[in-house]
């Protein structure tokens, strides 16, 4: 992880540095939505002496973003808010490499809320298209409610709680020139979350794997 945060610094670094030579000074703002489709949610837990892996089977989801960025002739630097909620209802536990019977109530639903800048790259043509590409470094909150856990007929208490965990991006899309100061895009998004322990008194502790999703997402960005 340390050498991926590094290597990812350094590239979104060479993205941006050379940018503030620029004079200009062309700022804008975007908005968006798409679907994510994220990972299943993996983790594991020591429960009354016994070592669980439970796997949460997640469903696609809704996206909402907006953005706020400046244009340096083909490179852009940009701040981005994305919203998102992983739903599932199903649990899959495993011990010892042997399944067990399990089930989770209510349905867990995780609100995913991201922090990241990007550095971007714009690919200009000789036409009204112009492809892009970048890196994003941020974090993201993940929030959930409490959970009860039955597990081979045993009852046990999940804390919902709320993480703050690192995260990084690939992004690459497709912008279109509608006028002036307006382009509709297009892009895809990679976007990884790092693991993280939620251990609370009176709840099981219970060590979740790092995740990820990948997105689809269109909107409008204008100039200004």
């Amino acid at each position: 992880m340390k050498k991926l945060l590094i290597g990812t610094t350094f590239l979104l670094s060479s993205f941006i540095a050379p940018a503030f030579a620029e004079e200009k000074n062309d700022f804008y703002f975007t908005v968006g939505g798409g679907i994510a489709y994220p990972s299943d949610i993996e983790g594991d837990s020591n429960l009354d002496g016994t070592n669980y892996d439970a796997t949460f089977d997640t469903d696609n989801t809704g996206l909402f973003s907006i953005g706020f960025g400046k244009e340096f002739d083909k490179l852009r630097f940009e701040f981005n808010y994305s919203k998102a909620k992983v739903e599932t209802d199903s649990i899959s536990v495993s011990t010892g490499g042997t399944g067990v019977t399990a089930s989770i109530t209510p349905n867990l639903e995780s609100n995913v809320h991201s922090y990241m800048f990007y550095g971007f790259k714009d690919f200009s043509n000789d036409t009204e298209f112009t492809p892009y590409a970048g890196i994003g470094l941020g974090f993201s909150s993940l929030s959930s409610d409490d959970q009860i856990a039955t597990i081979a007929g045993t009852e046990y208490s999940l804390d919902g709680a709320s993480e703050t965990v690192f995260s990084y991006a690939i992004k690459g899309g497709m912008a279109y020139l509608l006028a002036d100061n307006t382009s509709i895009y297009s892009e895809a998004t990679y976007q990884n979350f790092a693991s993280y322990k939620v251990s609370e008194p009176g709840f099981e502790t219970v060590n979740y794997d790092a995740t990820h999703y990948f997105a689809v997402t269109a909107g409008l960005k204008f100039n200004f």
